[in-house]
């Protein structure tokens, strides 16, 4: 596999289980009346990101089994290669 994406891959479940603890611990906090707006809002963004980090680990899944397959191919035509190359004619 692409070390890149292996990378890419790694950073996105990171970022997730930052996401999670931040949810754990700053999303129950006492908002006083007057910053309920505010607090509202800074929450939509927060689910906002995290919406954003899971399509991007879908993409990143995508792409994995889409290098598997050219991973396949490439065996595949690189065992074709050699056969050919093994043969004698006479």
């Amino acid at each position: 596999m692409n070390q890149n994406l292996i990378e890419a891959m790694t950073s996105i479940e990171r970022a997730k289980a930052l996401l999670f603890a931040y949810e754990k611990v700053f999303l129950d906090l006492n908002v006083e009346p007057e910053c309920q707006e505010l607090a509202g809002m800074a929450i939509s963004t927060f689910y906002a990101i995290w919406e954003a980090v899971d399509r991007a680990a879908d993409y990143l899944d995508l792409l994995d089994g889409d290098c598997r397959v050219v991973d396949a191919i490439y065996a595949v035509n690189d065992v074709r290669r050699r056969a050919s190359t093994l043969t004698t004619e006479e």
